[in-house]
């Protein structure tokens, strides 16, 4: 099934076997975090939906995802991201 996100706007999250590809915008890691411990996240979007992100991360060693849809999940993506402590994702997303 093929989406053009432009004329048709999903009003519920898709599901993420509707997605085609996952397509990345920002990965980045933290050796030493001023919390203790290293942290690593790689911030995705899911095509044909500009609106729905995947952040995976990693926190001392444990895996966890995230997933974020709608007008303003860019943002919420963003302070999510940044309250990891990946300052310089600002901007980024």
């Amino acid at each position: 099934m093929s989406t053009d996100y432009w004329t048709y706007r999903p009003s519920k999250r898709p599901s993420v076997k509707q997605v085609s590809e996952w397509r990345c915008l920002y990965w980045d890691t933290i050796d030493s975090y001023w919390r203790g411990g290293t942290r690593e996240v790689n911030v995705e979007q899911g095509y044909p939906f500009p609106d729905f992100y995947r952040v995976q991360y990693t926190v001392d060693g444990v895996k966890k995802s995230k997933l974020f849809y709608g007008e303003s999940a860019w943002n919420q993506t963003e302070m999510f991201v940044y309250d990891l402590g990946f300052t310089n994702v600002l901007g980024r997303i």
